[in-house]
C-alpha cells in the first residue's frame, strides 16, 4: 500500500489536504479530507448587532460573497418577521445579484480551476498511443485548457484560448454585479425586508447589455449550436430521454462530420462542451459514438456504497410570481425547488429539522451525538499538539464538522440541484449511466450538471432582467428592530457550490447569542461523522484509479491525475477567510491563538 498525498490541492479556492492509500495496481483504498483553516466566523458574530452579519458573512469566501449574503438576509428577515412580505422586486433584484455571481462562479470554476486539468501531459501520453485522432485531441486539449505560466518538459506552454477568453467575461459579471449590489467583491445593498438601492432603466440597460455579452461567449466558446435552441432542445425538451436524445444525436453528427480530417476545432463546430461530452465520457465517447478513445471521467468518483449518500439541496432563487417567500424552503417554494434525493433517485421533501452536524472527528471539543445547527457550537481545540494530520490513525484529522441529513452523508451542488429539480438533460444523463451499469453519479456528470446550470441560469437571468424586474417597483419593506430581541431565523439557499445555510439566535439585547453557518464544502468534503461513515469526497475517492484514463499507461504514483480530478469536481472552497495572525510577539512561533 502506497500512501500518496496531495497537499494542498491547488486550484481550489483555499487550502485542502487529501490524503490517500492506493494498492499496487493503483486503486484508492482509503482516503481523508482535511480542511486546513480554521473559519472562526460563528465566534466572530457573537454580542453583534445581527444585521451585520451580511457585510461580514461576506468575507467568508471572495468567490461567492453575494450567496453568503442572500443566506445571512434570509436569516435576518424570518428573525424580524418579514419574510413574507419582501416586495417581488427585492425578490428580483436579490436573484438577479445571486444569479451573476453564480454564472462568474461556474465560469471560473469550469475554465480556471478545473479544466487546466485536460492539459495534463499524462492525457498527452496516453493520446499519443492513437495516431491521429489522439493527437487532435490533445491538440486541442492543450491548446484551449492550458493555464498561464504552464510548461511540459521544460517548454513554456502559450495559455489556452478559453482560459485566456473567460477572463474578460469574468470582469464583466463582475461590472454587472456591481451594478445591482454596489460593489463587488462585498456588495452593500442587501438588507432585512428587501435591498437598499431602487435599479434604474439605465441599469437594467446595463445588465441586459452583459447578459448579451454572456451569451455571445457561451455561443462562440461552449456551444456551437445557438444558446436559445440548446435551452429549447434541452432544459425545456418535454422529457429526459428527448433531452439526451437530442444530445447525443448533435455529438454524433459532429463526430460523423469531423474524424475524416481528425478536425476538433472550434470553427469546425466542436465548442468546449461539445468536445468535453464526447472524449471525457467512456459511455458516451467509446459505447454510443463509436470512438477508440476517451478521458473516462464517468468511471471516477462513483460512490461504492449507495446506501450511504444522498443528494440535497435547500432550494435556490426566489420564486418572483409573488410577494415574500417561506424561510423553510418547502417543496416548489423556490426556482430551484428543496428536496432531498436517495441514491436511486427516490425524492423527499426537504425537512431542514433533519440538518444536524457532528465534530468526532473534527478539531472541536466534543459534544455528545449531532446537533441541529440552532443547537450547534464552536469550540476549536487551542493547543496546537491536538491539531496533526500527518498520522493517518488519527481519530480528528480536519477543521471540517460533519454535517448529515437525516444522518446520511449528502453531495450538495450543481449535480444535486437538477436532478432534484428534475431537469431533463440532467437527469436524462444521470439514468442514462445508471442503465448501463455505470455509476450516475460520477466526474463527468457533475461537470455536465455545472454547465447546463450555466445556461440555465442565464436563460432566467435574461427573464429577470428585461421582464419581472420594474425600476418603479417596490424594493423594501420596513422592519421592526423589537423583533429582533429574544429570537431566532434560518436563512437557507443555493451557492453556487450547494446547500448553505445560517442559522441565528438573538439574546435579551437583541445582540447575537449564536450563529452556525454549514458552508456547501462542509458537506461535501466532510470528514467521517460518529457512525465512521466517510463524506461525500472520501467515498468518491475510494475505488478511483490514480492515474490518466483509468491507469491507461500503468501507475504513476507522483502524477495522481485521479485525486486532482476528483477532488476539483467538488468545486471546493475551503478558505472561508480567516486567517489568524499574532504581531504582538508574545507567542512562541508555532503557536496561535485561535478567535
Amino acid at each position: 500500500m502506497v500512501r500518496v498525498t496531495v497537499d494542498p490541492l491547488t486550484r481550489v479556492v483555499g487550502p485542502l489536504r487529501l490524503d490517500t492509500e492506493v494498492d499496487e495496481n493503483g486503486i484508492i483504498k482509503e482516503a481523508r479530507s482535511s480542511n486546513m483553516i480554521f473559519r472562526g466566523f460563528e465566534r466572530i458574530y457573537r454580542g453583534q448587532d445581527p444585521r451585520d452579519s451580511i457585510l461580514l458573512s461576506q468575507r467568508i469566501c471572495g468567490v461567492c460573497p453575494v450567496a453568503h449574503s442572500i443566506a445571512a438576509v434570509n436569516a435576518l428577515d424570518e428573525l424580524y418577521g418579514v419574510a413574507g412580505s419582501v416586495p417581488k422586486d427585492a425578490l428580483v433584484a436579490r436573484n438577479i445579484n445571486q444569479g451573476l455571481n453564480t454564472v462568474s462562479n461556474h465560469l471560473l470554476h469550469f475554465y480556471i480551476l478545473w479544466a487546466p486539468d485536460l492539459a495534463n501531459p499524462a492525457y498527452g501520453n496516453v493520446m499519443s498511443t492513437f495516431g491521429d485522432l489522439g493527437a487532435s485531441v490533445w491538440k486541442e486539449l492543450l491548446g484551449r485548457f492550458a493555464p498561464i505560466s504552464y510548461k511540459i518538459g521544460g517548454e513554456l506552454i502559450p495559455p489556452g484560448s478559453s482560459y485566456v477568453g473567460v477572463i474578460p467575461m469574468k470582469k464583466r459579471l463582475h461590472d454587472a454585479g456591481a451594478v445591482i449590489g454596489g460593489k463587488m467583491p462585498h456588495q452593500t445593498v442587501t438588507y432585512p425586508g428587501g435591498v437598499t438601492n431602487n435599479p434604474t432603466t439605465s441599469d437594467i440597460q446595463t445588465l441586459s447589455s452583459i447578459m448579451s455579452e454572456v451569451v455571445d461567449f457561451l455561443n462562440k466558446n461552449v456551444i456551437s449550436i445557438p444558446f436559445e435552441d440548446w435551452i429549447e432542445n434541452t432544459y425545456k425538451a418535454s422529457s429526459p430521454k428527448k433531452a439526451v436524445d437530442f444530445f447525443i444525436e448533435h455529438l454524433n453528427e459532429l463526430t460523423e462530420m469531423s474524424l475524416q480530417k481528425n478536425d476538433l476545432s472550434r470553427p469546425n463546430g466542436w465548442g468546449d462542451v461539445e468536445l468535453y461530452s464526447a472524449f471525457g465520457s467512456e459511455l458516451i465517447g467509446e459505447e454510443l459514438l463509436g470512438l477508440p478513445i476517451s478521458l473516462k471521467h464517468d468511471k471516477m468518483s462513483g460512490y461504492n456504497d449507495l446506501s450511504k449518500i444522498g443528494l440535497l439541496s435547500y432550494g435556490g432563487f426566489y420564486n418572483v410570481g409573488h410577494e415574500g417567500y417561506d424561510p423553510t424552503s418547502p417543496s416548489g417554494d423556490r426556482f430551484q425547488t428543496s428536496g432531498f434525493m436517495t441514491s436511486s433517485l427516490e425524492y423527499h421533501d426537504f425537512d431542514s429539522n433533519k440538518v444536524t452536524e457532528n465534530v468526532k472527528h473534527a478539531f472541536y471539543d466534543d459534544y455528545e451525538g449531532d446537533r441541529h445547527p440552532y443547537e450547534g457550537v464552536t469550540e476549536p481545540f487551542t493547543d496546537p499538539d491536538r491539531i496533526n494530520y500527518d498520522n493517518f490513525s488519527e481519530e480528528k484529522y480536519t477543521w471540517s464538522k460533519a454535517p448529515r441529513y437525516d444522518g446520511i452523508p449528502c453531495e450538495v451542488g450543481p449535480l444535486s440541484r437538477l436532478l432534484i429539480m428534475k431537469e431533463p438533460l440532467v437527469t436524462g444523463l444521470v439514468q442514462l449511466f445508471r442503465d448501463n451499469n455505470y455509476s450516475p453519479f460520477n466526474s463527468f456528470t457533475r461537470m455536465m450538471a455545472r454547465m447546463q446550470e450555466l445556461f440555465i441560469i442565464t436563460n432566467e437571468m435574461i427573464k429577470w432582467i428585461t421582464t419581472d424586474l420594474d425600476p418603479n417597483g417596490r424594493f423594501r419593506v420596513d422592519i421592526d428592530m423589537s423583533m429582533g430581541r429574544d429570537s431566532r431565523g434560518m436563512g437557507l439557499c443555493e451557492a453556487p457550490r450547494g446547500a448553505l445555510g445560517h442559522w441565528l439566535i438573538t439574546d435579551d439585547e437583541s445582540k447575537v447569542a449564536n450563529y452556525q453557518i454549514v458552508t456547501p464544502s462542509a458537506w461535501n468534503l466532510s470528514p467521517r461523522d460518529s457512525e465512521g461513515v466517510p463524506g461525500p469526497l472520501e467515498q468518491a475517492l475510494v475505488g478511483c484509479r490514480i492515474s490518466a484514463v483509468d491507469n491507461w499507461l500503468g501507475v504513476d504514483f507522483s502524477n495522481p491525475t485521479g485525486i486532482l480530478h476528483v477532488g476539483r469536481s467538488y468545486d471546493p472552497c475551503i478558505t472561508c477567510a480567516v486567517h489568524t495572525i499574532d504581531l504582538t510577539g508574545k507567542n512562541p512561533p508555532g503557536i496561535f491563538r485561535l478567535l
